[in-house]
């Protein structure tokens, strides 16, 4: 899967955008919400990651081979 990543400045705070490129949809959009206090910003990074996370689990998901196996029948 390929992205387009889009990182800027909204009104001076930090966004991310990502689009998959084969279908040029948006994927994730973030934007940095509250001010600017250590804790704020602890729990606006985490809430990045768990979007971040989520989307890797959502390609992993359609990057998964099914594999149908049968017993296999030995000659004695």
């Amino acid at each position: 899967m390929v992205y387009q990543i889009e990182a800027f400045l909204d009104q001076g705070k930090p966004a991310l955008k990502i689009y998959d490129a084969a279908e040029q949809s948006l994927c994730l959009s973030w934007t940095y919400h509250g001010d600017a206090t250590e804790k704020n910003s602890r729990q606006e990074v985490q809430r990045l990651f768990r979007q971040l996370l989520l989307l890797t689990c959502k390609q992993d998901i359609h990057n998964v081979r099914v594999f149908n196996l049968s017993p296999r029948q030995f000659d004695s």
